[in-house]
């Protein structure tokens, strides 16, 4: 029997896995996610006495930000204020109004990525969209909290705790009006622990991601006369295939990596398609190496539709895509330019190391993905993500997504004794800084 993620911590993840919250951002579709979040306020106001200090919709002028990536204002302008309404964030606090430096901040998300997984809790496993990440966790972050509360009633005294429950995590947008919007309003502490699934490990460097769309704009035509038209699979197939061969190393040598997505033509086997579109998605670990890429990218296209148009300038069928290539096929940065999580504190890092809690080690940084905790980095504070599961591991993304209850139960420990520590910590200082005054 599990002693902190205990059997209304189980009822409230089975109800939150029921619940919708599907990013909007993946099927252009509202979700229920304030529903979710507004249970979740509840519950941790009912159990832990905590203040719901914001619980708003983002601000549409978030679009004027520069980082905001072109999907995010695509998918705004298509479904106008549903957007904005159906993808509120949540920051709960426990304690009083104190600076950032006795102050601890939680992040996780429960916004998912599509696909409807069946929930279910059979043995020992809480399956569901959203299990590992990062509803389940999320609520684990609450059994902790109401732990080290038990533990130390006097923790509010001393210490302020938010917890932020933020939208726009999945789908590609980002953060940009989810976590970046709350720490912006100063929502920070000078420790933020972000949940993600980080396979137990904590890591406090990150790799952020930017991702290129490649359309082709020309005209259809039927198998009749394939010649008549443009041939967007061809032209898109070509660069695809070219573009892994020639750009993989360089990127790689730059410490980035490369992933060929998908494309898109059509369906139909009696049709040239002469519009399509592919998509390819970059990691770096710096500005520099993102700038790098970048030129890696625009750079080794032109050369690619150059050699296109002569490779296929005299066959017929081809004979209309190479002679317009340059001019029909453009590509567009979705994302680009986003910071990337690299911070260092070595106090904070050996109090977590006494912990037990184990940092990613230098040569696993390609372990370090993407996420919103880019955006919580600030002169003074010390950002980390941990979480339970991983995201291979656990089939987050995929079928049959999960966690176990023994994962969260080591979770919800962490948790508290993190809080402990933060409380030690602080009690610390405060008395170095009343020795100080006084001399």
């Amino acid at each position: 029997m599990s002693s902190l993620f205990t059997d209304k911590y189980s009822e409230l993840l089975l109800r939150l896995l029921e619940t919708n919250t599907i990013s909007p951002m993946e099927t252009g579709l509202t979700s229920s996610l304030r529903q979710a979040q507004s249970d979740y306020a509840g519950f941790a106001y009912e159990q832990l006495g905590c203040e719901m200090l914001y619980h708003c919709s983002p601000n549409p002028k978030v679009l004027e930000s520069d980082e905001v990536p072109l999907s995010v204002r695509e998918r705004a302008a298509e479904m106008g204020s549903a957007f904005w309404d159906s993808q509120p964030n949540l920051v709960l606090r426990w304690g009083s109004k104190r600076p950032a430096e006795d102050t601890l901040m939680f992040n996780f998300h429960m916004d998912t990525v599509d696909g409807n997984v069946p929930v279910s809790y059979e043995g020992g496993r809480f399956i569901g969209r959203g299990a590992v990440d990062m509803k389940g966790p999320g609520v684990a972050l609450l059994a902790g909290i109401e732990a080290a509360l038990r533990d130390n009633p006097s923790w509010t005294d001393e210490c302020t705790l938010l917890l932020q429950c933020v939208s726009g995590e999945e789908g590609g947008a980002m953060g940009v009006y989810g976590t970046k919007l709350l720490v912006d309003e100063g929502y920070v502490g000078s420790l933020n622990v972000f949940a993600e699934p980080s396979e137990g490990v904590f890591f406090d460097r990150s790799t952020t991601s930017m991702t290129a769309r490649i359309e082709v704009l020309g005209e259809d035509s039927t198998d009749d006369a394939p010649e008549a038209g443009h041939n967007a699979t061809l032209l898109l197939g070509y660069l695809a295939s070219h573009m892994l061969a020639r750009l993989s190393a360089p990127i790689e040598a730059v410490g980035g990596k490369m992933c060929l997505a998908g494309i898109h033509t059509g369906s139909m086997h009696n049709k040239v398609y002469g519009a399509g579109r592919l998509l390819m998605n970059f990691a770096y670990h710096s500005i520099e190496g993102g700038q790098q890429i970048r030129h890696f990218v625009e750079e080794v296209m032109e050369d690619l539709l150059s050699e296109f148009s002569r490779l296929y300038r005299d066959m017929p069928l081809a004979r209309l895509t190479a002679k317009s290539a340059d001019e029909i096929c453009k590509l567009t940065w979705v994302k680009q330019g986003l910071p990337v999580l690299n911070n260092r504190h070595s106090q904070w890092e050996e109090s977590l190391n006494e912990m037990g809690w184990v940092r990613n080690p230098e040569d696993q940084l390609h372990q370090a993905f993407t996420c919103d905790a880019m955006w919580a980095q600030r002169s003074g504070t010390y950002t980390i993500v941990y979480g339970p599961g991983g995201l291979g591991s656990h089939n987050a993304h995929a079928e049959g997504e999960y966690i176990t209850l023994e994962e969260l139960e080591r979770y919800a420990a962490d948790i508290r004794d993190l809080m402990a520590a933060f409380y030690a910590e602080r009690r610390n200082m405060n008395r170095l800084e009343v020795v100080s005054r006084h001399g």
